[in-house]
């Protein structure tokens, strides 16, 4: 039983408004070995996934942070999904779980298998989907439970679930009165924070990027969900760049095309990774990069996208940026809640800091099995939101890159033209400064939506 950090509870309380599940989705080569079989083996290594035996506790009148408790797996946790056998249904069903987002008090994962799939990209294969609560980690946090919970190395956890100091019951009520006891304590810490912050912000100079207009795929998606996945090898893109570089360019070509903007601006919103260590499961944050759509090159637009990405890393670090953050964690949590429920989804923004937002991983080298099968790709799908109806995820495993498309009908009805702008400008991309000869980590800012 401890605490939640900050930026984790803002991810807990924010999916109240935006749900805000990742949806991991790992294939592995089919080694005709039962579906039911598969399914238990998992379960068997849930119980040893210390990161998939927690769940939330709400502290009463949020007082405090929630607090992370033990919760052993159950067989429910595991579910096989019968009669999906296509990759199109595969994709159709997994559109279909995201609107089924789960209750971190309850649980905070769930394991779909789907399969086998006949057409699968790279060959017939078995597919499993990490269904993970944001709130218990970003990117890189969920890639890790995932290679924990599909690879073959020892966990060092015992079997036996371990115990609270505390019951549920009696855990909430004592982080309430302990937090009811430090408010003062807490206020005054965070106007001394907000003080540092507002001076901090004071003296920056002011930003030349206010955001970017509004386009047709900025505006609310509806309940339905539009999964698309593009499978490439990392020697189809450019050598002299990362593998976010490379997407961001292919999607740059892609959305000028689709939307016809001419030399009207796009960004993207990008979720980046931070350098720096924290205690919170959730370390990132978003950034707007511009896609730089003027140029009409692709080997200098990858060149001022892998700028953009360089400047938005190093203004994490800077002063203000840091004192805000500083300012936000010592916020008492009953401020924190309340502000994070005055968001309104509905109220459409002015502008965006992105036309789309591309989260990019890189989850580990191609050693991960399930029932003898190696993993042939993974992909994900960050979600969407009021204001982005379209979003990318580009992720990495040995030498597959997956590029995955997520959308909806109303925001996008012609989603495979879409497609086939986004594949044939990874083949332009990939006349880029020669190609990869050899794998390698795409080394990409890490994200989080997904």
């Amino acid at each position: 039983m401890r605490r939640m950090e900050p930026a984790d509870s803002r991810m807990y309380w924010l999916s109240a408004t935006i749900p805000n599940d990742q949806f991991l989705l790992y294939c592995f080569a089919d080694q005709q070995v039962p579906m039911d079989d598969l399914a238990d083996g998992l379960r068997r290594r849930a119980s040893r996934v210390a990161d998939l035996g927690l769940r939330v506790c709400d502290v009463p009148l949020s007082l405090d942070h929630p607090l992370w408790v033990h919760r052993p797996t159950t067989a429910d946790q595991v579910v096989v999904h019968p009669g999906i056998d296509a990759w199109s249904r595969c994709l159709e069903r997994v559109g279909e779980l995201t609107a089924d987002q789960l209750v971190a008090s309850r649980t905070c994962w769930r394991l779909h298998l789907l399969g086998p799939v006949e057409d699968a990209p790279r060959g017939p294969g078995v597919v499993a989907v990490l269904q993970v609560t944001h709130s218990l980690g970003d990117g890189r946090r969920t890639s890790q439970i995932a290679r924990d919970l599909f690879g073959e190395h020892d966990l060092h956890t015992a079997t036996r679930a371990p115990t609270d100091a505390l019951p549920p019951v009696l855990a909430g009520p004592s982080a309430a009165a302990g937090g009811a006891l430090a408010t003062p304590v807490r206020v005054g810490r965070m106007l001394w924070w907000g003080l540092e912050a507002f001076r901090a912000v004071g003296a920056r100079p002011p930003s030349s990027r206010p955001g970017y207009a509004l386009t047709r795929l900025n505006r609310p998606p509806g309940a339905q969900r539009t999964l698309r996945v593009v499978v490439v090898d990392r020697t189809t893109l450019p050598a002299g760049h990362t593998v976010t570089v490379g997407a961001l360019t292919a999607i740059s070509i892609a959305l000028e095309r689709y939307l016809g903007t001419g030399a009207e601006p796009i960004g993207a919103e990008l979720t980046m990774g931070r350098n720096a260590q924290a205690k919170a499961r959730n370390n990132f944050r978003n950034a707007g990069i511009d896609l730089h759509v003027e140029v009409a090159d692709p080997s200098g637009r990858a060149r001022l996208i892998a700028g953009e990405i360089a400047r938005a890393a190093d203004a994490d670090d800077e002063p203000a940026r840091v004192a805000e953050r500083r300012a936000s964690d010592a916020t008492p949590a009953f401020l924190a809640h309340w502000g994070t429920r005055q968001f309104d989804p509905a109220a459409p923004p002015e502008k965006v800091t992105g036309v789309t937002v591309v989260s990019s991983v890189y989850r580990g080298a191609a050693d991960l099995t399930l029932g003898s099968g190696p993993v042939r790709f993974t992909t994900g799908f960050p979600a969407l939101s009021p204001a982005q109806g379209l979003t990318h995820g580009v992720h990495g495993i040995g030498n597959a890159i997956a590029i995955s498309v997520t959308t909806s009908p109303e925001v996008m009805p012609d989603v495979e033209r879409y497609v086939e702008l986004l594949t044939d400008a990874l083949a332009l991309v990939a006349t880029i400064d020669g190609r990869q000869d050899s794998a390698g980590p795409p080394d990409s800012p890490e994200p989080d939506r997904g």
